[in-house]
């Protein structure tokens, strides 16, 4: 399947002062959002929700906190449960603090429920001590968010189409979840992903993260984050993401657990893992993303699929956003890779909620 690759002209950049007040001001609405989330999202045709998740696994027992948001009206046709990537949390799904540039938003418009969630770690989230984040950790969490979205104690549904979507290792753990707990969920979306990762790309980006507590964090010295001001040239395409959009990623920047990635790497990009998928899955990427899709892997939809397809035990549905780089939902075009999820969970899901 391919789906839409047009884009709209990227944006260019502008000088630091500018980007300075810009960054400002995205913080100011950023927490504006959050303050008066349920308002200002029914302003916008949605109603959201912070909620808090009981999770527990091995020695680890708290809570995942997410974000969960509707269609102001109708009944959601299934609920998108999004998993951010490392050093992200939940808002790296509504743009960053940036309403216009929000996935949330567009797949609330779309007719699907979503639910951001912050991996255990980060964000609102418990903190536990990082060794004990592991991947296994990270992906019974994920299980039991999803076992509670399907009995209905999150909001007033029982929701029995549950998509999973992720980015990063986001996307990483979403595999393992998915192999791990079948039947969780109706289909998957991978972005950020595909199972010829660069390693010189993966050995430079992790060597553009510290320990957080050289920051003065009081987190231990297991939790990562990215070294300040390298999040551009590491997860963006030169030009192609607004300077706002630019300011406030860096000012949100998160941790990810060293613990957690290691096997993620192995289990999530092994072939074997992959095709126990039972379910539909689309890997979407930005075809600027030199860490997913180096060479020419991401020249086009069909040259992504045509890559992966050995990968999966059933066809693999693929979708590139040309311009963009790693993190595409935050591209200046990111908003065509939202409706393009959503144009193919309408084609792969027949249902709703119950």
């Amino acid at each position: 399947m391919t789906l839409d690759t047009s884009a709209r002209p990227h944006r260019p950049r502008r000088s630091a002062r500018r980007t300075a007040l810009l960054a400002l001001a995205a913080m100011t609405a950023a927490s504006s959002l959050l303050a008066t989330s349920p308002a200002v999202a029914a302003a916008t045709g949605r109603t959201c929700h912070e909620v808090e998740m009981p999770v527990a696994s091995g020695l680890v027992s708290g809570t995942v906190h997410g974000t969960l948001c509707s269609p102001a009206t109708g009944t959601p046709r299934a609920l998108q449960i999004l998993v951010p990537g490392g050093s992200y949390n939940r808002h790296y799904w509504d743009g960053v603090g940036v309403p216009q540039y929000s996935y949330t938003a567009r797949a609330n418009a779309g007719g699907y429920a979503t639910l951001a969630i912050d991996r255990l770690g980060t964000g609102d989230s418990t903190k536990p001590l990082s060794a004990l984040v592991t991947d296994t950790v990270q992906t019974d969490a994920i299980h039991q968010v999803i076992a509670r979205a399907r009995a209905g104690t999150l909001d007033s549904h029982r929701y029995s189409r549950v998509v999973l979507a992720g980015h990063s290792l986001g996307s990483l753990q979403s595999v393992l979840a998915a192999t791990r707990h079948p039947g969780d969920v109706d289909a998957v979306v991978l972005s950020g992903y595909s199972h010829h990762v660069s390693l010189t790309e993966t050995v430079r980006l992790l060597g553009t993260t510290h320990p957080r507590t050289l920051e003065l964090s009081s987190l231990d010295p297991g939790y990562f984050t990215t070294i300040p001001n390298m999040r551009a040239s590491m997860f963006d395409a030169a030009d192609d993401v607004a300077p706002e959009v630019v300011a406030a990623d860096e000012a949100g920047r998160d941790q990810f657990s060293a613990a957690e990635v290691p096997l993620a790497l192995l289990g999530g990009l092994a072939p074997a893992t992959t095709r126990a998928i039972g379910v539909p899955v689309l890997v979407a990427n930005g075809g600027k993303d030199t860490w997913a899709c180096p060479g020419s892997l991401c020249a086009s939809a069909d040259s992504l699929r045509a890559s992966e397809q050995d990968a999966y035990s059933r066809p693999v549905s693929a979708y590139v956003l040309p311009r963009a780089g790693h993190s595409l939902a935050i591209a200046a075009d990111g908003s065509q890779f939202a409706d393009a999820v959503v144009a193919w969970l309408d084609r792969m899901l027949p249902g709703g909620t119950r």
